[in-house]
């Protein structure tokens, strides 16, 4: 979640930016999107996923 979510909903003490003690969401892909092709975005593996703060995938390989 960013800020102005983590703010409409109420969270912005717990979530809403990456900091010791706050809730993280995110999602690791195994290249950088920012420098892939946009056509190739939707094929990029998905090596971690954490929601809450708890992993929820993590790819074999890691």
């Amino acid at each position: 979640m960013t800020p102005n979510p983590a703010r409409a909903a109420g969270a912005e003490h717990e979530s809403g930016r990456p900091a010791i003690g706050h809730r993280a969401d995110f999602t690791v892909l195994a290249e950088n999107p920012l420098a892939t092709p946009a056509t190739d975005l939707t094929g990029l593996p998905v090596v971690l996923t954490v929601v809450d703060g708890r992993t929820t995938h993590r790819d074999a390989g890691l």
